[in-house]
């Protein structure tokens, strides 16, 4: 609640007038359904916390085990990504000009996702020199190159893939 006090005809001032507020029997069951809720709150976020530890401590080769079933399932993606596109390049002929940029395109695709995989960037490194080569030069693609690249592509990926799966 505001007083109204003038000081000056042309200045005034505020002045807090605080009024205490009856404590009702509502205000109190609130005040006590809060506190509740707020110490169940904390009993939770402790038994949260304890099994954390627990889990951290004892389960760790669980945890790992989970965590490294998830790198594995993001590389395995990658591999079917590649196997697609040998699919879709199988599908093409490179001496054709029409589709020859169509092959450029998908070389340049598994380019980018040779190079964006640690894995598979290291291991296929001259196989995506030979194919930026390709890429960088259409002209000197025919289809028996495509075919043999696509056939190096393929064996490196089974490769990979099977030395994978002795980890």
């Amino acid at each position: 609640m505001f007083a109204k006090l003038s000081l000056t005809p042309s200045k005034s001032a505020y002045i807090l007038l605080e009024i205490p507020v009856n404590e009702t029997p509502d205000t109190n069951l609130m005040t006590t359904i809060v506190s509740i809720i707020s110490f169940a709150a904390n009993i939770f976020q402790i038994a949260a916390a304890a099994i954390a530890l627990y889990l951290f401590f004892f389960k760790r080769d669980a945890i790992k085990s989970v965590f490294s079933t998830l790198l594995n399932y993001a590389f395995q993606t990658t591999l079917v990504e590649l196997r697609m596109n040998f699919e879709r390049l199988n599908d093409l002929n490179a001496s054709d000009s029409s589709q020859k940029e169509m092959v450029t395109n998908i070389f340049a695709e598994m380019v980018g996702q040779i190079n964006g995989n640690s894995t598979l960037s290291v291991n296929c490194h001259e196989l995506c020199v030979k194919l930026q080569s390709f890429i960088d030069n259409p002209n000197t693609l025919t289809e028996p190159r495509k075919r043999s690249l696509v056939s190096e592509l393929r064996e490196m990926v089974r490769s990979i893939d099977i030395q994978n799966y002795k980890r």
